[in-house]
């Protein structure tokens, strides 16, 4: 069994963009996917029913409808893919600086199963 280590020495900051874009959006669509089946689950057990019920007894207007979850699971979402989407290609140049100084990471491949 051969071993080959390779030094990884810089990190293409479009690459790292395009990568993180991808992720992102998939990860978006699970989150929001992941938060409707939530919501239908808890409205089956009754939950929301007795939240609302609770909060127009205490005397608020505001209920928790499907469309207010899903509003709010895909601006978290989208907040939280634009975030990492930005920061990638800048954790790529604090990598490609810290490389300058102290050296790459060191990646050890080995052929066979």
């Amino acid at each position: 069994m051969a071993a080959r280590e390779l030094i990884l020495v810089r990190i293409s900051p479009q690459s790292a963009f395009r990568v993180a874009l991808a992720m992102s959006l998939v990860g978006l669509v699970a989150w929001v996917l992941a938060t409707t089946i939530l919501y239908f689950v808890l409205d089956l057990v009754g939950v929301w029913d007795k939240f609302n019920s609770v909060v127009s007894g205490v005397g608020g207007d505001q209920v928790i409808s499907f469309g207010m979850a899903l509003a709010m699971s895909t601006l978290i979402g989208a907040i939280g893919a634009i975030a990492t989407t930005i920061l990638a290609p800048l954790l790529a140049i604090i990598y490609n600086s810290l490389v300058e100084l102290i050296g790459g990471l060191i990646v050890t491949f080995h052929s066979g199963h």
